[in-house]
């Protein structure tokens, strides 16, 4: 194999970092949003809040 530059290295550290932080950030954003319907649908179970059912 060859050798690696110590700049390709810095690359392929960085956009595996990058990955990292969207894809955690995806989840946050993910999870509060299912929390936050799940708060609605606990405050005003009769109606219905981010789903497609009524169309």
């Amino acid at each position: 194999m060859k050798p690696v530059s110590r700049r390709t290295l810095d690359r392929i550290y960085s956009a595996l970092l990058l990955a990292v932080v969207l894809l955690s950030w995806g989840y946050v954003i993910y999870a509060s949003t299912v929390a936050a319907r799940r708060q609605l649908r606990k405050e005003y179970p009769d109606r219905m809040f981010g789903t497609s059912e009524h169309l």
